[in-house]
């Protein structure tokens, strides 16, 4: 496979929109496009997996293309855009092939995964294509551009308080903007911008919503259990919730039964909902609902996700 980088020239008296792991839903992409009104004047970024995995994925694929004829879009490959389905015709197919791995630009440099150091001339595109939790893992080199990469959802970064947001490390000069959108029940799609007034971000979402009848305050969320540390043991059985010992951080809490699972090799791990945290809300806040339970509901405010009492 040929590494192919882009040469991209753009103007922070425009807009940059980034948006990335679309994964087939566009109906969601169309209104978040509509939801940070992108126009002509600003340049729109597509950092890879576009089509597979979600609820219209072909449908999607021929919109993006479509939408890439216009000069001011520009479109990266993913690790799942590698991947051909049987109902790819041979123009998708050539299409496809001919996204590049990495854009460049003077102040960015957009790649689905991560790059493996700053000479972006010696790349392994399939390990742009696919580095999981880059934020983490990378290897430490520091990055004159801001590197912005989706691919790894950013909720698995967050070990005490789940949150979708793009996160942006100035440390590292890392934004990693993958909302997650497919694999997490919170998930949501996220755009993050740049533009002359500095970094800002909007989302959307599947979720229904809510107004909150009463206020609650901010518990201290201690611990949010992630992909790469889902691991626990059983303390107590519960019908609604189970209360379990989290491996990697020696905590313990209660978690959704239906959220607990046994992999291949026998070990007992959890998807999501799998924190202590409660939401802060005020009477009257729009919450997003992700699950509804007996005494209580699993929601999200700003991209933060937690405990509210229901009642």
């Amino acid at each position: 496979m040929r590494l192919k980088i882009k040469q991209l020239e753009i103007s922070r008296e425009k807009r940059l929109i980034c948006i990335s792991d679309i994964h087939g839903e566009l109906d969601l992409f169309k209104r978040l496009l509509e939801k940070v009104e992108f126009c002509d004047n600003d340049t729109l970024v597509l950092l890879g997996d576009l089509f597979l995995k979600g609820s219209q994925p072909r449908e999607c694929l021929k919109y993006i293309i479509e939408l890439a004829k216009r000069s001011n879009v520009h479109v990266l490959r993913g690790n799942c855009d590698w991947d051909y389905h049987n109902y790819l015709d041979e123009l998708d197919k050539a299409w496809l092939e001919e996204l590049p791995h990495i854009i460049e630009s003077d102040e960015f440099v957009f790649v689905h995964a991560g790059i493996e150091s700053a000479d972006l001339q010696k790349q392994d595109p399939a390990f742009c294509m696919r580095n999981d939790a880059f934020l983490e893992s990378y290897n430490g080199i520091f990055f004159e551009k801001w590197v912005v990469v989706g691919h790894w959802p950013n909720i698995n970064y967050c070990h005490d308080i789940p949150c979708d947001n793009p996160i942006i490390n100035r440390d590292k000069r890392i934004i990693a903007i993958d909302g997650g959108i497919v694999v997490k029940d919170t998930g949501q799609l996220n755009a993050f911008i740049a533009d002359s007034f500095g970094f800002s971000w909007m989302y959307a979402d599947k979720l229904p919503v809510m107004t909150a009848n009463r206020a609650q305050d901010q518990g201290t969320g201690t611990l949010n259990i992630g992909w790469l540390n889902r691991f626990v043991d059983i303390v107590e059985d519960g019908e609604e919730f189970s209360f379990v010992h989290h491996k990697a951080s020696g905590k313990k809490l209660h978690v959704p039964t239906n959220k607990i699972w046994q992999d291949d090799e026998g070990n007992m791990c959890v998807g999501s909902m799998a924190t202590d945290n409660w939401l802060a809300i005020s009477e009257g806040d729009v919450i997003s609902i992700v699950e509804t339970f007996s005494d209580r509901i699993y929601a999200k405010k700003d991209g933060i996700s937690g405990w509210i009492w229901n009642d």
